[in-house]
């Protein structure tokens, strides 16, 4: 029988089931001492606070002021008080007093002012700890949020962004905001914008995201083309694009479109040999290690990079003609045969040959 809800009255009468067990309401009381304690810089006070959840909500006036108390403008004199000291201490506070507001959730709304006057702070971690509040709070913050793209602000409209990109589908309403910010002068702005709409996923915006891999390339369509990946099959139409991308004499990009037509599951052929030929040229170990680790994602479609994995794992050409002719590669189990290279593209190029062709999983020595 599930805490709160009652048995019937009947089964409860003939002993056939417990009585229902109601929790009792948080105390004000409670409250109010995890309030002093967390004045006080107790970790143990907000921990507790927040997991109250909702039943915390009468804590949210003090903690709005505590978070209000943090505007790093302020002078020297104005931002010292009884509960946050000087201004690291208000910092602290600040950030605590948010981390609480998020565990309470939507139930916090009333600290909404509050947490949008905090995401203008420059200090990045109140910012960022200001929009994952704001995300928490859910679709009440929206508009707000709304608003914040729309001004001219830098600082919070990257704030804005990953507050509605940690939101998810709920900040569809916030996607025509947003896509006026992907062709934005200031870099930054574009990518998290780029980057919340990757995360909201709405039909919409396929079509911008798909242009700027296309028109921009570079990081920006680095951004574009993994923003597209987290549609998966739902991006189809934008399959194409990422496709003719495969040529261009961009290894990231190259890296950024294969990736993400493995995801949308189209044109893995093409894919795979892109990812193939940057395995075998890149002079960028941590681009190999992508590129491997992408194409163990690939499954046994990836089949005809065994030969270039196996290189990559092992630095012998000799496995390239053994792997083409279907064999493991000798016995492996001794330790690794490549000299020099990266570690950990090594390891990747063997799990990935083991996901493509698992009957090799018990040669390759990880």
């Amino acid at each position: 029988m599930p805490i709160g809800r009652a048995a019937p009255a009947a089964e409860q009468e003939a002993g056939l089931a417990p009585p229902s067990v109601t929790l009792a309401p948080v105390k004000p009381v409670v409250i109010e001492r995890l309030l002093e304690r967390l004045w006080h810089g107790d970790p143990h006070a907000r921990d507790e606070l927040r997991s109250l959840g909702p039943e915390a909500a009468d804590a949210v006036p003090a903690l709005a002021d505590a978070v209000g108390r943090s505007d790093n403008r302020r002078s020297d004199k104005r931002s010292r008080d009884k509960r946050g000291g000087d201004k690291r201490g208000n910092k602290r506070l600040a950030c605590d007093a948010l981390f609480v507001l998020e565990g309470i959730g939507p139930a916090a709304r009333a600290a909404l002012p509050a947490v949008f006057s905090a995401l203008e702070h420059t200090d990045g971690d109140v910012s960022a700890m200001a929009a994952d509040t704001l995300a928490a709070m859910g679709e009440a913050a929206v508009e707000g949020l709304v608003a914040v793209l729309e001004g001219d602000d830098g600082h919070r409209c990257q704030a804005a962004c990953r507050a509605l990109g940690i939101l998810g589908t709920a900040a569809r309403p916030a996607v025509p905001a947003l896509l006026a910010h992907v062709h934005d002068a200031r870099e930054e702005v574009a990518m998290r914008a780029i980057w919340a709409l990757g995360c909201i996923r709405d039909p919409a915006a396929l079509e911008p995201l798909a242009g700027i891999v296309t028109e921009h390339g570079g990081m920006l369509g680095c951004w574009a083309a993994e923003a597209l990946a987290e549609y998966g099959t739902a991006a189809r139409s934008a399959a194409s694009a990422l496709r003719d991308e495969l040529h261009r004499d961009d290894p990231d990009l190259i890296l950024a479109c294969a990736s993400a037509l493995v995801a949308i599951r189209m044109h893995e052929d093409a894919a795979v040999w892109a990812l193939i030929s940057l395995l075998q040229t890149s002079k960028d170990a941590d681009l190999g290690t992508e590129a491997a680790i992408t194409l163990g994602e690939c499954g046994s479609v990836a089949g005809a990079a065994i030969p270039a994995l196996r290189a990559a794992a092992f630095g012998d050409s000799s496995a390239d003609r053994r792997a083409s002719d279907g064999a493991p590669g000798g016995d492996t189990r001794g330790g690794d045969t490549r000299s020099g290279g990266d570690a950990e593209l090594r390891t990747q190029a063997k799990f990935a040959i083991a996901k493509i062709r698992p009957e090799f999983a018990r040669d390759i020595a990880v």
